[in-house]
């Protein structure tokens, strides 16, 4: 990765992440995980708007995979700074892992570290056309946000089933006791705080197995239909956590094909609620689509993270689907009616 210098927009927005965002302290570890295809510009300009607050950052540069989830583990070196850092901001421009590991999981749901994720998802959002969506961001009120995400876990704590259904056909039911559903509303100022740009959700999952009935997707879908409309909503036919079967059009075929040549990735993983209502409808499902109050989102594959620690199932892909205007229920308490918030 070549050496630039920060400068322009790239420092104006890492200056700006430190101040709203994460407000490092002095002396604290930040650690900044790369990989040789992430934009060096915005990388360095993190690690220089951090040391300007006393801070001290550690630049990582690991290798490129180029498939995410391919390499599903960081590489030992990387666990071992891990370790030692206050603040994680993974910067990787090709693997999920960086993200998804178990340790990060651990470390800051152990609240031994907090984690910022710039763009959206693996510095997705600082190149291209979701850099717009990623620099509006800044400028959300991630107060109302937070505000948003602890009215739905008030309704999730200690909650036992969840129910789904949509005009687009969705009519799925699944446990969710003993899940620890989590408010991301896109602040790092503490340890075990999960932020990013842009950012808003409250994520959890389906206990293992128990999902049970059909999910229609109507949103982008991770990979494989990554626009802001599909041809004909992507029905998942689920039978105790499993996807037994995928009917639609040519988005379900090509979902079909994703799932049969990932081990796996017919796991249900995911139920998950948007809490930023500031964030347009673009179609990128990392970027700004799953964020968005009023939509949930689903993802295929690995839970060892989502669902920490009752996921037991390892793929090498998690990806996330999005329902664009869900009812939802939880113990029969209505949180959603059509997209529309009703808590």
């Amino acid at each position: 990765m070549d050496r630039i210098s920060p400068s322009g927009v790239p420092s104006m927005f890492a200056n700006e992440v430190m101040r709203k965002m994460i407000q490092p302290r002095h002396g604290e570890q930040v650690l900044i995980v790369a990989d040789t295809e992430s934009e060096a510009d915005w990388v360095h300009a993190m690690a220089s708007a951090a040391n300007a607050y006393g801070a001290e950052p550690t630049i990582l540069i690991m290798q490129p995979t180029f498939t995410e989830g391919e390499d599903k583990r960081l590489s030992k070196v990387a666990l071992k700074a891990l370790e030692a850092a206050d603040v994680y901001i993974p910067m990787a421009a090709t693997t999920f892992c960086t993200i998804h590991d178990p340790k990060v999981a651990e470390l800051h749901r152990g609240k031994k570290m907090r984690m910022f994720l710039p763009g959206g998802r693996y510095c997705a959002g600082l190149r291209g056309e979701a850099l717009k969506y990623t620099l509006e961001a800044l400028g959300h009120d991630y107060d109302k946000v937070a505000e948003w995400g602890d009215k739905f876990c008030k309704y999730l704590e200690g909650a036992r089933e969840i129910r789904i259904a949509s005009k687009a056909g969705t009519d799925v039911i699944a446990s969710i006791e003993d899940i620890k559903f989590r408010n991301l509303p896109g602040l790092a100022r503490k340890p075990g705080d999960v932020g990013g740009l842009p950012h808003g959700e409250v994520a959890g999952g389906p206990r293992e197995g128990t999902t049970e009935g059909v999910i229609a997707i109507d949103g982008p879908i991770a990979y494989v239909a990554e626009k802001p409309a599909l041809s004909q909503p992507v029905l998942l036919i689920v039978k105790r956590g499993r996807i037994v079967d995928i009917k639609g059009g040519e988005e379900a075929a090509a979902l079909k094909r994703f799932v049969e040549a990932n081990e796996n990735a017919n796991n249900i993983a995911e139920f998950s609620f948007g809490t930023d209502p500031f964030l347009p409808h673009t179609g990128k499902v990392n970027i700004t689509d799953k964020r968005i109050l009023g939509t949930m989102h689903t993802a295929l594959g690995r839970n060892i993270s989502q669902i920490k620690p009752f996921g037991t199932v390892d793929s090498p892909v998690h990806a996330d689907a999005v329902l664009l205007k869900p009812s939802c229920w939880v113990d029969g308490n209505q949180l959603l009616d059509e997209g529309v918030p009703v808590v």
